[in-house]
């Protein structure tokens, strides 16, 4: 499999899915536990600026989800309101709908090192002035979301640049296997930061989780500073960023099985992610199990979406990706569906976690069958807009399911969503031509 990587002049999505699954399942026939096998799966390790970005990258992120678990319990604590859960999370999200296209052109145009260690830097500002103002008591609705929309501005920026880092780092023959324990960090961070957000939160209480937070930006920092790699970043001028965005959009707009798998992803984002914005309300008033019990569920979604990352990676050489997306999404919704009625902990828990198995199932196979279909030379671009939709129209969502919960309760706007990720899939069922052409 070396010499083929070796051999490999493109990024195809079919060698991630093999080396996220040579990462992820060890027990598989694709893998020997030998010496010789465990350097080839954390071959992209062997690079020293890759290894001190990995373990910078995991740490942060493991931050980034308790802070994000014990935002939304101080939400929930300061308001009651399932209107201001989603208003903060819109807040948060916002700028990556207004910028993300722009920031992955300003990636390609300023070093990308010099780029995340400025936004990471801001980013500690801005979990440290969290975690002060929930200290002492002075933390209102209004300064917590304009924190999260300062945060947001500087994640927007950073998100482009780390994701195209990676290429910096290793050479081309690891970049594939670079990916995939890429991916695999993220997905452990997801799973784990959680659990620890629910520890924290119930020994030392909302304000630890944002100090943990900016400790954590710090390793990305040192990382980065520690790393020799020099990119000298291309110039172009402004006209031409606006052309190249441009000149996406409108390709996939031309492709009818490009648009119709990013309306799905735009439907998956804006009805079925928002439940996870709701949760403390469904840890608070339905299954009564507090800050750690909240912590805890979106823990259980974490394992769910690690679970269907390796799900994919498995069968990937098996099945087919538009029985993956239809099957996925027509899963997604039932489980919600039913999660959204629980009234027992044990229940949503488990729920959660199929939740999350399909919703990654769904997302991942999207991803993978956009990077196959479209050619290299549009490639970037396109999947631009797929993180555009997957991270900015997020927001939208929130604050409109966040309205309605307000009004009609939580169980109402999460059923309310994962009836239309059913309807969406049963569509896709009736009308199989629609993804005839993936590849």
């Amino acid at each position: 499999m070396k010499d083929k990587m070796n051999e490999e002049k493109t990024v195809s999505s079919s060698q991630i899915e093999l080396l996220e699954a040579e990462t992820a399942c060890p027990k598989s026939k694709m893998v020997v536990l030998t010496t010789k096998g465990l350097k080839r799966l954390f071959a992209s390790l062997s690079h020293r600026d890759f290894r001190y970005f990995f373990v910078g990258a995991l740490i942060s992120n493991v931050g980034t989800w308790i802070q994000m678990v014990a935002l939304g319990w101080l939400v929930y604590e300061l308001t009651g309101s399932s209107f201001y859960l989603g208003l903060i999370t819109f807040a948060g999200n916002l700028p990556i709908l207004l910028f993300a296209l722009f920031a992955g052109a300003v990636a390609d145009r300023l070093n990308r090192r010099v780029l995340i260690l400025w936004s990471q830097g801001i980013l500690v500002v801005f979990a440290i002035v969290l975690g002060v103002i929930t200290s002492a008591k002075v933390a209102t609705i209004f300064n917590v979301a304009l924190l999260n929309f300062g945060a947001g501005i500087a994640l927007a920026f950073s998100f482009p640049a780390w994701q195209a880092i990676i290429s910096d780092l290793v050479p081309r023959k690891d970049l594939l296997n670079a990916i995939a324990l890429n991916s695999a960090q993220f997905n452990t961070a997801r799973l784990i930061g959680p659990f620890f957000a629910g520890l924290i939160l119930s020994i030392w209480g909302v304000a630890a989780c944002f100090y943990v937070n900016g400790v954590s930006f710090l390793t990305v920092i040192v990382a980065l500073f520690l790393m020799q790699t020099h990119v000298v970043p291309q110039k172009h001028d402004l006209e031409n960023v606006w052309e190249h965005i441009v000149g996406g959009i409108c390709y996939a707009r031309n492709h009818p099985t490009i648009a119709m798998l990013l309306l799905i992803m735009a439907v998956l984002t804006v009805f079925g992610m928002p439940f996870s914005v709701l949760m403390p309300v469904f840890a608070g008033d339905i299954l009564k199990v507090g800050a750690r019990g909240n912590a805890f569920l979106l823990a259980a979604n974490g394992l769910g979406a690690l679970l269907g990352a390796l799900t994919v990676a498995y069968v990937a050489s098996v099945a087919k990706k538009e029985n993956l997306i239809k099957t996925g999404l027509l899963m997604f919704g039932l489980f919600l569906m039913a999660f959204a009625f629980s009234k027992n902990y044990l229940l949503s828990l488990i729920l959660l976690v199929m939740v999350g198995a399909a919703f990654l199932t769904t997302a991942s196979s999207i991803n993978t069958s956009i990077q196959s279909a479209v050619p290299n030379e549009v490639r970037g671009r396109v999947m631009g807009i797929f993180v555009w939709i997957f991270m900015g129209f997020f927001p939208i969502g929130s604050i409109v399911f966040g309205s309605i919960a307000q009004f009609l309760t939580a169980p109402v706007a999460v059923s309310i969503g994962a009836l239309v990720c059913l309807f969406m899939s049963i569509f896709l069922f009736v009308r199989p031509d629609l993804l005839k052409e993936i590849c």
